[in-house]
């Protein structure tokens, strides 16, 4: 996913929970950013099973 479209997902997103059910690795303009983004809300952590290791919201 590209940075700018997590970017997006995050706005729109807002506060509301979310359990990251998927997550892919984040690029910006074609390179890696080392990050992975969760599709749904498009929060971006390192780590590509961040989502299976936090309780983080």
């Amino acid at each position: 996913m590209q940075m700018l479209a997590a970017a997006k997902l995050r706005q729109a997103w807002g506060d509301k929970p979310c359990d990251h059910p998927h997550i892919e690795q984040e690029y910006h303009f074609g390179s890696n950013t080392g990050e992975y983004v969760c599709t749904q809300r498009g929060k971006a952590k390192e780590g590509s099973d961040w989502n299976k290791r936090t309780s983080d919201p």
